[in-house]
């Protein structure tokens, strides 16, 4: 993945929210030699007043030791700090380590075996500088309960899920339109088939760190990237087959607060490579609070400077950018929203299930100019969180793979 990554924020807004996919990142990059502090690329300590509790993807290159030591730029000692890595590995902070300069990371492999020096590595950080309040904690689901992503097959998204990942300036104030996008009667080209109810992963978030589980060629991800006050319990019988449980109160950022997905990573393929993939969700019945979008998402080209989206059901958010157009892709008509380094296809109606024409959207970015690297490191599908209206809800994911040529 890249050095450098562009930025991009999401903020609550009159009736919608403005969203920009599962990343909001104005990430820094980190080298680390040895056991030697690096600084960092942008200081971002004017976050700390704005946005007491900051995200960010970061790079960092491991050193002898299997980590790395970061200055973090905040001239501030963080309450915590929590990270997710972005590739088939496990890291932590060391808590000791943390001071007002720098802190510590540790990564080792999904097998328990030290990186080689000299590996880069990609992750999601999160800095907590004032303390969060507890959080009501979600029991487990039982065997009885219904149904319901920066990282992949090999690893934990995002966003970014390499995982789908993360957020870091205060969010921006961008105007929506006056209305959001179109809606109508919901259809659906399918109906889930499969219920899990005697899940083999069970994994309860409240902060900003997720666990995940491979499936196979998939990775099923509690991606919580951006999460600060939410409840997240992510139950999995199989990659097509897994449910949320979500209480997720209003924001303070007023922005997606996390991503919870299924994936499969690549290395670097040709766009051309991937072809369709079938999917189906659904989504809490009745939920007037509730905000969020659920969506495909790939990561075009190098790391996390191109993103695309493709929601299929959407309730209460706006994507950045502005409108270019529309689209019609296998007989559903999409909102095309664009700017530069995102691009979302909106459905104008509400599809719970079918097969995700995916190459017909990778030609039509290649055709508009919006894909230089016509490659692909990484390919989710899963739900954007702003809000549940703090009551618990349930999405159901009951059908995903990917067909490839």
């Amino acid at each position: 993945m890249p050095p450098t990554r562009t930025a991009r924020s999401r903020k609550l807004v009159p009736a919608v929210v403005l969203a920009v996919g599962a990343l909001v990142a104005a990430p820094i990059v980190v080298h680390a030699a040895k056991d030697s502090p690096v600084s960092t690329a942008n200081a971002a300590d004017s976050t700390v007043t704005a946005l007491p509790n900051v995200g960010r993807v970061e790079t960092c290159v491991i050193d002898a030791y299997s980590g790395c030591t970061v200055l973090h730029g905040f001239s501030q000692k963080p309450v915590a700090i929590t990270a997710t890595a972005s590739g088939p590995a496990m890291v932590s902070i060391d808590p000791s380590r943390t001071t007002d300069k720098s802190y510590r990371l540790r990564a080792v492999r999904y097998d328990g075996n030290k990186y080689r020096a000299g590996t880069k590595l990609t992750y999601t950080v999160h800095y907590d500088f004032a303390a969060v309040p507890a959080q009501p904690t979600t029991p487990t689901p039982t065997s009885t309960s219904t149904p319901t992503k920066p990282p992949a097959t090999t690893t934990p998204t995002a966003t970014p899920t390499h995982t789908t990942s993360t957020p870091t300036k205060p969010p921006t104030t961008s105007t929506p339109p006056t209305s959001p996008p179109t809606t109508t009667t919901p259809t659906s080209t399918g109906s889930p088939s499969a219920t899990c109810t005697k899940p083999s992963f069970v994994t309860t978030s409240t902060n900003n760190q997720g666990d995940g589980r491979t499936f196979g060629a998939y990775y099923v991800h509690n991606n919580m990237w951006n999460n600060d006050n939410g409840t997240y319990t992510l139950s999995a019988c199989n990659y097509n087959n897994w449910f949320l449980d979500v209480t997720q109160p209003l924001p303070g950022d007023k922005g997606v607060q996390a991503y919870p997905n299924v994936h499969k990573d690549y290395n670097d393929v040709p766009l051309s490579k991937i072809q369709s993939a079938k999917f189906a969700a659904t989504t809490p019945a009745n939920c007037s609070a509730c905000i969020y979008n659920v969506a495909f998402d790939a990561w075009i080209g190098d790391g996390l400077n191109n993103e695309l989206m493709i929601w299929t059901d959407n309730q209460k958010q706006v994507p950045a950018g502005r409108k270019m157009g529309t689209v019609t892709f296998g007989g559903f008509t999409y909102d095309v929203w664009h700017e530069d380094g995102y691009t979302a296809y909106v459905s104008q109606v509400t599809q719970k299930s079918g097969t995700m024409p995916l190459a017909s959207f990778f030609n039509d970015m290649q055709t508009r100019g919006w894909a230089p690297k016509a490659t692909t490191w990484q390919v989710d599908y899963g739900v954007e969180v702003v809000s549940t209206g703090n009551t618990k809800q349930r999405f159901n994911f009951t059908d995903f793979s990917i067909q490839e040529n």
